[in-house]
């Protein structure tokens, strides 16, 4: 599993947790504002430089754990008596995350799938072309 597909499905992940805590999102950041003030000057010595190694060391956390976040998330957001046009993107989202780790680059034959409908109907263009300035019957150009 690629570090940068568990940080794209974390990165999906938080965002659909803001989504679905969008009303709480002022109190949030005056509480981590606040929260700055009063630590800030600790953070800038030793202890800061301690804290940015585990949590670089924490993230993105293991796909281990991210499956069952996205999931479980997904299906928090989804039996929820909020009504659908505000969880959809929620769902969407986790949804995405989890299809990220899960299928892995194969997303991506669907997300290009003029190049993928291309490839699958000219498989040999390589053979075809063996010199750069030939022809597809083998004459020079």
């Amino acid at each position: 599993m690629s570090v940068q597909r568990r940080r794209a499905a974390a990165a999906l992940l938080i965002l659909s947790w803001v989504l679905w805590l969008h009303p709480w999102v002022p109190a949030l950041l005056i509480g981590v504002f606040v929260s700055w003030v009063l630590l800030h000057t600790r953070l800038e010595g030793d202890l800061g430089e301690t804290l940015v190694r585990v949590w670089r060391r924490a993230w993105p956390p293991g796909t281990l754990v991210l499956i069952p976040l996205l999931v479980g998330s997904a299906l928090v957001f989804w039996i929820s008596d909020v009504p659908i046009t505000a969880k959809v993107l929620p769902v969407a989202l986790a949804l995405l995350g989890l299809s990220t780790i899960l299928l892995g680059s194969t997303w991506t034959l669907f997300a290009h799938a003029q190049r993928f409908w291309r490839a699958r109907n000219e498989p040999a263009l390589a053979t075809a072309n063996p010199s750069p300035g030939a022809t597809r019957n083998g004459e020079r150009a």
